[in-house]
């Protein structure tokens, strides 16, 4: 069978891959492929299909398969993949991965799904701490780096990278888990899993406070949800629970004001009016905290806070109004017409 050899190693030229990295992609050794195409031994019979899937090859004079049938068995491999995650048999998930990646050398789904088996298989069958463990947490690790290395598909790579964060931390190696993270578009919410000690403290603040304001913006999105307001109000004074606001004092502000616009649909005069005299007190607490935080930054107090500070050098500065001349314009709104027709405005607010 020595023409098999020659036919490999022209096959491996086109691929431009080296004996080494076929030799990886078959889990066979470097020794093996190089007799092969010298001719001094043939593969085993159970490597030619492997081999014609690698090399992408139809010859069925050579490989014997058609296309439609190497559909079909990866179909029938991703069903039975998709059972594990409903039945949750870890084992049984490995070893359709290891079988996939064996009839499929050189797939990188394929790949991908035997580095997850791997490392799932270290956490739910494997004694924590023990060298089986870190035997299939090291597997991972090795295939997400042959991924990461050769896989052209940027979806099935950046899948690979969020691996490594997840795993290398396992195994000691928690700095490298950085900086594959850091190579990540989700690059924040991956060092949460690879960051330690202050660095992750201060990390983890910085995502609770994004996600903080993200959640607010979306509660408050529609002025009339007078629930959705009232529950963006709760969340801040949950987390900031010192009352030492800072910035948050702004959105109080704005968030007293679509309140008052509520009570003033509702025709609770006296009410709107209430909330807008606590809307102005927290415009007011705003602009004297911003002009210390213009001399320098202010440390938040409350504990889940603690590490962040209030900057208004680095504030996105919209317009030259303060946010006490913000509050009367609001108080111009169509909204407070009501309010205008039955109050003083100007002799309450001065």
């Amino acid at each position: 069978m020595k023409h098999i050899g020659l036919k490999i190693k022209e096959l491996r030229k086109k691929k431009d891959m080296t004996q080494e990295k076929l030799a990886e992609y078959l889990n066979v050794s470097f020794q093996a492929v190089s007799k092969w195409e010298t001719g001094i031994a043939s593969p085993d019979l159970s490597m030619i299909v492997p081999l014609s899937r690698l090399f992408d090859v139809s010859t069925d004079e050579l490989f014997g398969l058609s296309e439609e049938q190497t559909d079909a068995r990866q179909d029938e491999l991703r069903t039975m993949w998709e059972e594990t995650w409903e039945s949750g048999d870890t084992a049984k998930r490995y070893e359709i991965a290891q079988t996939a990646v064996k009839e499929y050398p050189g797939n990188f789904e394929f790949l991908k799904w035997l580095a997850d088996a791997e490392d799932f298989y270290a956490v739910h069958n494997c004694e924590r701490y023990s060298k089986e463990q870190k035997e299939h947490f090291e597997n991972c690790i090795k295939h997400l780096e042959t991924i990461i290395n050769n896989c052209p598909d940027k979806d099935i790579t950046e899948s690979a990278i969020s691996g490594m964060v997840y795993v290398l931390p396992n195994v000691g190696r928690r700095e490298e888990a950085v900086l594959y993270a850091r190579q990540h578009p989700n690059c924040d919410e991956l060092l949460m899993w690879c960051l330690s000690g202050e660095e992750l403290r201060v990390h983890r603040q910085k995502m609770i406070e994004w996600r903080l304001k993200e959640l607010i913006n979306i509660l408050e999105f529609g002025r009339n949800d007078l629930n959705g307001i009232r529950a963006a109000e709760s969340i801040v004074k949950t987390i900031i629970d010192d009352e030492n606001y800072l910035y948050y004092n702004s959105f109080l502000m704005y968030n007293y004001i679509c309140q008052a616009i509520c009570y003033t649909h509702q025709k609770q005069y006296s009410k709107a009016i209430e909330i807008l005299k606590k809307s102005y007190s927290y415009a007011e607490a705003y602009e004297n905290v911003k002009k210390q935080a213009l001399n320098a930054p202010v440390s938040y107090t409350c504990p889940i806070l603690n590490k962040l500070v209030f900057d208004a050098s680095e504030l996105s500065i919209s317009g030259t109004s303060t946010l006490i001349e913000d509050f009367y314009e609001y108080l111009q709104w169509e909204e407070f017409e009501p309010l205008r027709n039955i109050f003083d405005l100007k002799e309450i607010f001065g």
